[in-house]
């Protein structure tokens, strides 16, 4: 979506990113996605992203992440990388990165061969040098502390007849066996997955990127890309505790915007679609 840029708060610290790559591109040809939970995207033509911290806690996990990514392997599917230094521009924290080309794809089904392979490639990557730049797991939703923010935060704030379900996927998830942790994308939806036609080219926002369960990644693809897609794309193991992840996706939203103290209208908002996912979902793990 395209933008009349000229009044847009940030500017500033576009127009600073973009001199310091050397790169001239007019507000007339940014493309701006404001639709992020924590940051701001400006596609500057087919040249240049420049992420735009939206809040002082970004901005502070801005150098850390850049570093992180910097640092990863090299995958068959492209991953944005700095192209300036992270820059402080008034309040705004501001960094280039590689523009990636493709598409995103809308829900639905694609080959599971494909998204074996995204898994294979994260749960085999050697990340001891990217590690310490990583997020810890769950870090944008409640860190080591997430899961007293979700039964003492969160569970309280759904209707009475959905707590008990809540507790029910916290403590399965609890009572799973611990797995050895891999690299993990942390968010690793559709939208932030880039294709040409039937290939995919690019893998961004990997802000959430930590080493945990890697069964997290799996679920995330099975809620976009549906469980008949993932099933095959993963062992049975695997697929099992996806499914078990999933169960606590709604609750996360939840805690994700009472972490980051967004309004409460957001909060409620967060509230409501966890309870319509336990309501839609409740026969089905009765």
């Amino acid at each position: 979506m395209r933008f009349a840029c000229g009044h847009l708060p940030f500017a500033d610290a576009v127009d600073a990113v973009l001199a310091e790559a050397g790169v001239s591109v007019g507000r007339a040809d940014w493309e701006v996605h404001a639709g992020g939970s924590a940051h701001i995207v400006v596609n500057a033509g087919h040249v240049m992203s420049v992420r735009i911290a939206k809040n002082p806690t970004s901005g502070e996990n801005v150098r850390r992440r850049v570093r992180a990514l910097s640092l990863l392997p090299d995958f068959d599917f492209a991953v944005p990388q700095p192209l300036t230094r992270v820059l402080n521009v008034g309040r705004y924290t501001a960094v280039g990165m590689t523009w990636l080309p493709g598409t995103t794809r809308d829900p639905g089904p694609v080959s599971p061969s494909i998204l074996g392979s995204v898994l294979d490639q994260l749960r085999s990557a050697e990340v001891s040098e990217a590690a310490p730049w990583l997020d810890r797991p769950g870090q944008h939703w409640g860190g080591h502390r997430r899961r007293h923010v979700l039964l003492d935060q969160v569970i309280p704030r759904l209707i009475p007849s959905n707590r008990p379900r809540a507790l029910e996927a916290i403590q399965d998830l609890v009572d799973l066996e611990t797995v050895e942790p891999k690299l993990v994308h942390g968010d690793l939806m559709g939208n932030n997955m880039l294709w040409e036609d039937d290939r995919l080219v690019g893998v961004i926002d990997w802000d959430h990127a930590c080493v945990s369960d890697p069964a997290y990644d799996t679920a995330s693809l099975g809620l976009w890309f549906g469980w008949d897609s993932v099933r095959h794309a993963t062992t049975p193991e695997d697929f099992e505790r996806a499914q078990l992840h999933s169960r606590i996706f709604p609750l996360q939203a939840v805690a994700y915007a009472i972490h980051h103290e967004l309004d409460i209208a957001q909060i409620n908002q967060a509230v409501e679609k966890a309870d319509d996912w336990y309501e839609a979902h409740a026969s089905v793990h009765a």
